[in-house]
């Protein structure tokens, strides 16, 4: 607690001292705020500590340091380029002069680097006595009532949150202060920006997926307390700054997600275990949404297939272009019909963690197909090199299958993200804990996803890919969302039960295997194309997730 409270220190005298020399005053008097924020996942975790609730107050710090790297990344910014920040709260530039770093945007990093080490000392239980009951408490099982329905609540809010951080947190009628959506953000902010939504997605499902609800609980709210010094300002910036305005929900978008997972973990999460026996089995309860999930999985598949049959671009009065970026769209409508239809049937409950990743194989193929289409139609040198539709060219019906597609994805894994919460996590009470023979091939499997949705595919002499660290472009997204969803579920997999780690890692591996059909099925928009990085990657990646699920399924733990 002493930790993270000199943590906060360092941040509000890093504020007070200026980000910056010279810097022009903030669009708003946030001074009082911003202290708030700092001090808040320390202050409340000392009030948990207080009233006899010492996990609960170690959760709050473990969830705050989650997100520090992220926001050091994003706060980062002031020190490379502050015009560049797009933080109203902070300062408001008057030119495009450059800004030089003060010493308190080092005092901030300093800040959020004493944060994370406050996280590790109260996850390394540091000073407790190991016959204390803080001690046991972190070793034991306390209950796993409503862990499922928490999980599903996790995915959901994790989603939702994370499309916030994509869109621009505000628009502004002040030429020097724009508000800039995560692609287009500058690079610190972009790349911090990505670690946020990657810690939120793996850290909200690892927190809902706890054994320790009140550990569970403290780390949800520290979750939300960190993300709010990134978001509440632009909320309060929009409220205050007549010439902000509200873009798409800004701030709100991102936190109000989180405050209902946080809602969920103290409701839902009870500390009494709940045990429906007979015989001596477990009684598993079906969610009825499983039959709606099913029914939309299926529909994502045929309007995939459709989308892959379709033009992505037209060209009127004259040779049509060849599609090709949207052809890995069957086997990825193939994979959600076949899962999609397994949903109906009583192995619903086994078959819907695959389901869930593999839709991220739709996102991935889906969004590589509309940056195609887009290219085809926008003329060059235009403002933003904005799609339009000329005489010449105009986006076909395959354009608008796949925005469908990837419409129905979201929808049908959020469905089926909820729907989990009604199967047996409800009502398991063993401890989970990290399966060894499951994790190292599934670390392994993370590790290369880097590189095959990283790397290009493709090598041809005149055909630029697009990627994650370089040549970042529309397409990019989806293979940000393809890396995540595969990490996401080879590392919750690793604390899983074995069958449903094994759902897990195969459909991590079905989103790998239709992503290494890029070269057979697309690369003749290339001439001369031959096997990149990626798919030497995406082919080892695929083998270690399919090892992984074979440990899964010859595993007799549960």
């Amino acid at each position: 607690m002493l930790v993270a409270l000199a943590g906060a220190v360092l941040t509000v005298v890093g504020v007070g001292q200026g980000l910056v020399d010279d810097a022009p005053p903030p669009g708003f008097g946030s001074g009082f705020l911003l202290g708030v924020l700092a001090f808040a996942p320390p202050v409340v975790a000392v009030l948990f500590v207080l009233f006899g609730r010492a996990i609960v107050g170690a959760g709050v710090l473990g969830g705050a340091a989650l997100l520090a790297p992220g926001l050091a990344l994003v706060d980062g910014q002031f020190i490379l380029d502050a015009v560049q920040a797009g933080r109203p709260e902070v300062l408001v530039p008057t030119s495009l002069g450059t800004l030089a770093p003060g010493f308190g945007s080092y005092l901030l990093l300093g800040g959020h680097l004493v944060a994370l080490v406050a996280g590790v000392l109260a996850a390394g239980r540091a000073g407790a006595d190991p016959t204390s009951d803080y001690f046991a408490a972190l070793d034991r099982s306390v209950s796993t009532a409503g862990r499922g329905a928490a999980i599903g609540w996790a995915l959901a809010a994790a989603t939702v949150s994370i499309a916030g951080l994509f869109f621009p947190p505000f628009r502004s009628d002040n030429a020097f202060l724009v508000g800039q959506g995560l692609v287009d953000s500058p690079t610190l902010v972009r790349y911090g920006g990505i670690l946020l939504a990657l810690t939120l997605l793996v850290g909200g499902v690892a927190v809902a997926g706890s054994s320790r609800p009140p550990l569970a609980r403290g780390m949800g709210l520290g979750l939300f307390l960190a993300l709010a010094w990134l978001a509440l300002p632009q909320v309060f910036a929009v409220a205050s700054i007549d010439w902000l305005h509200a873009e798409r929900g800004g701030g709100l978008w991102t936190l109000l997600p989180l405050a209902v997972l946080v809602a969920v973990l103290f409701v839902v999460r009870g500390d009494r275990a709940r045990l429906d026996q007979r015989d001596g089995d477990l009684e598993l309860a079906t969610s009825p949404l499983h039959l709606g999930t099913g029914v939309l999985g299926v529909l994502t598949g045929i309007t995939a297939i459709a989308a892959a049959l379709g033009a992505l671009v037209v060209v009127e009065g004259g040779a049509q272009l060849e599609s090709y970026a949207n052809r890995q769209l069957i086997p990825a409508g193939i994979v959600a019909v076949v899962l999609g239809a397994a949903l109906f049937t009583r192995w619903a409950g086994a078959v819907r963690p695959a389901f869930v990743v593999s839709l991220a194989a739709i996102v991935v193929v889906g969004f590589a197909s509309l940056d195609a289409a887009f290219t085809g139609t926008t003329l060059l040198d235009t403002p933003f090199d904005v799609p339009i539709v000329t005489a010449d060219a105009r986006v076909g019906a395959g354009t608008w299958f796949a925005v469908v597609a990837i419409a129905l994805a979201g929808i049908a894994a959020v469905t089926a993200a909820v729907a989990g919460g009604a199967e047996r996590d409800d009502v398991d009470l063993t401890e989970r804990t990290l399966h060894t023979r499951i994790a190292i091939p599934a670390g392994a499997a993370v590790l290369l996803a880097v590189g095959a949705f990283a790397a290009p595919m493709i090598a041809a002499p005149d055909y630029t890919a697009p990627g994650i660290f370089s040549e970042f472009r529309f397409a990019s997204w989806g293979l940000l969302i393809g890396f995540a969803a595969v990490a996401g579920a080879a590392a919750v997999a690793a604390f899983s039960r074995p069958r449903r780690a094994a759902a897990l890692l195969l459909g991590g591996a079905a989103v790998v295997g239709v992503h290494l059909l890029e070269l057979p099925m697309t690369g003749d928009r290339a001439e001369g194309a031959t096997a990149g990085q990626g798919t030497w990657l995406s082919l080892a990646c695929l083998v270690a997730l399919v090892a992984a699920a074979v440990m899964a399924m010859t595993d007799r733990t549960e």
